[in-house]
């Protein structure tokens, strides 16, 4: 079993062995873990930089002033790329900076997992060297690791002085304890024998990631052979899809167990459209080693190969018109499978009572919405809170869940502005914000852009339990460094809004949804505490639960009132 701990544990160690005392750490998931076991400890001198970018050079700041080496945590997606025009200036400037970066388990690189970019391929005039350490499972793996993070330690002096990489590998779930067996890949063109290709009485879910809007033709190929086959279509808002078959089911299974969902609702066949979906609830059922009877068809014009989910069977390399064409018969199908989704998605409840939060401003918003908007999303709490409502299927909208990063958000959006007279909505936290909130002062701003900014101080991912905070707050979800966007707002000519509570947002909702004459920021302030209840109340009202559960749940909601 793979030891996540072992290699952060053991660059601890040694970092202290070799007299390394001055950390810069920026906030994030992967990363947690070693601001963890370093925060609290008195040998080092911690100091937190929320945007990568400043982190490195803050660093170098350090170094030319102490002369010490000093090193620099981050987590995983762009966090190692947002290192480099500082790592850069390190190189030339000889400034020997330990680069502790984080990746996802190497087996998810190039393989449509969240926040798994390849961290190790930094520009040859960025570091002396790059590091990457081994998932740790035997003795061999312990000895290689121990040698590697000497090395790394040693290669900031040796010769010319200049920045090194570290690389720590972290498995985000514990694997089940079960022997893999052999399964075949196999790749179809246009030019292939498809004479295998039987999809007669299976359940298939067509899933559709990131994805630019449809036409309409390219809908009606979809809901053709939806019609004629076993078939829904799992989307999101980011799958801009509006088919017959279309259900948004991340509430759903949200809310459902797992046995629930492999006895009633997996699919036999998952066929896959475009990009990373950015629903978790969706990656952690789908890639469950028990969902044993389920095989995973990829479509792609490149025909590459991308097992998100462990249970890639098919790959087919050619456009969507021509598998979809290819596949439809001429019969009707019953649709019990699109049926039982839809009923599902359908009984969930949208109007909750819940505190001051983003989800009781999704509930408050979606349907505000005007028609034809172009709606954007920060990755995580704003993209989840969102997939749980419906809005008016004219509006398009989008994430940056390519690379799965937190920043950047608010550029995109902005440029999708300047090319259209629609209003143009982003839906961004407050340490996102943070990152990007320089491009503010872009000139070619109009006054279709709207920020709806939830201020929760820091990034809520990190708190939703809603217990023990501030011990989370000090590096991993970098509370303090963002009080307010007022006068930066004001100060770039946009209008400011604010709110604290319901009244005052219910209030400024119409201002917001409306054209006007400058583009609108509006900031609302909220808690940790709320914005965790919310969520769970949320959750709880949607979901079934046994008498054991039930009483799980109070339990748990007592010890959340004793510790406030």
């Amino acid at each position: 079993m793979i030891q996540n701990m072992w290699n952060i544990n053991v660059v601890v160690t040694l970092l202290k062995k070799h007299g390394i005392r001055y950390l810069v750490i920026s906030p994030g998931g992967t990363n947690k873990e070693f601001a963890k076991v370093v925060q609290d400890d008195s040998f080092f001198k911690c100091f937190s930089v929320v945007d990568e970018r400043s982190a490195m050079y803050f660093a170098i700041g350090l170094y030319l002033q102490t002369g010490e080496i000093v090193a620099t945590s981050c987590t995983s997606a762009q966090a190692t790329r947002n290192y480099i025009p500082g790592l850069t200036e390190a190189f030339y400037k000889e400034v020997p900076i330990l680069a502790i970066t984080m990746e996802k388990h190497p087996r998810f690189k190039y393989q449509g997992y969240m926040q798994a970019p390849d961290q190790t391929s930094l520009p040859k005039d960025c570091v002396k060297k790059a590091f990457e350490l081994p998932s740790i499972q035997d003795e061999t793996d312990m000895l290689h690791s121990v040698r590697l993070i000497n090395e790394s330690i040693l290669e900031l002096s040796r010769g010319r002085l200049g920045p090194v990489q570290l690389c720590i590998p972290w498995l985000d779930n514990e694997l089940d304890d079960i022997e893999v067996k052999p399964r075949i890949i196999k790749r179809y063109s246009t030019t292939s024998n498809w004479d295998d290709v039987n999809l007669s009485n299976k359940r298939i879910m067509i899933l559709i990631g990131e994805h630019r809007p449809f036409s309409k033709h390219e809908s009606e190929i979809i809901d053709g052979f939806c019609d004629s086959h076993n078939a829904m279509v799992y989307v999101n808002h980011i799958s801009n899809f509006h088919g017959k078959y279309s259900v948004y089911g991340s509430l759903s299974l949200w809310t459902m167990s797992f046995e629930n969902f492999e006895s009633d609702f997996a699919p036999d066949i998952i066929i896959t459209i475009g990009g990373l979906t950015g629903d978790y609830p969706l990656f952690l059922t789908l890639s469950r080693s028990k969902l044993k009877n389920t095989e995973h068809w990829s479509l792609s014009q490149d025909g590459r190969i991308v097992d998100t989910y462990d249970k890639l069977s098919r790959v087919f390399q050619c456009d969507t018109g021509y598998f979809f064409n290819k596949l439809t018969i001429n019969t009707q199908s019953d649709h019990d499978y699109y049926n039982l989704w839809s009923k599902m998605a359908e009984s969930k409840s949208m109007s909750i009572e819940v505190p001051f939060s983003s989800v009781y401003v999704a509930e408050k918003l979606h349907n505000k919405i005007p028609s034809n908007s172009c709606m954007d999303f920060a990755i995580l709490n704003s993209l989840r809170v969102w997939s749980f409502f419906r809005i008016d299927p004219s509006i398009s909208c989008y994430s940056n869940v390519g690379a799965f990063g937190i920043d950047g958000g608010l550029s995109t959006m902005l440029g999708q502005s300047v090319v259209t007279d629609e209003l143009c909505f982003m839906i961004i936290g407050d340490l996102a914000f943070c990152y990007d909130m320089n491009c503010l002062s872009i000139r070619h701003i109009k006054n279709n852009v709207r920020i709806l900014l939830v201020n929760n101080n820091g990034g809520i991912e990190f708190k939703l339990n809603g217990i023990n905070n501030k011990s989370i707050d000090k590096y991993t979800a970098a509370s303090g460094h963002f009080k307010n966007a007022q006068g930066w707002a004001e100060a770039c000519g946009f209008r400011y809004l604010m709110a604290e509570n319901k009244t005052e947002f219910d209030f400024n909702i119409d201002t917001f949804v409306k054209y006007s004459g400058s583009p609108i920021l509006f900031e609302i302030f909220t808690s940790d505490i709320e914005e965790s209840d919310a969520l769970r109340k949320f959750r709880e009202e949607n979901s079934e639960f046994s008498l054991t559960e039930k009483m799980k749940n109070r339990t748990k909601n007592v010890l959340r009132k004793i510790l406030k």
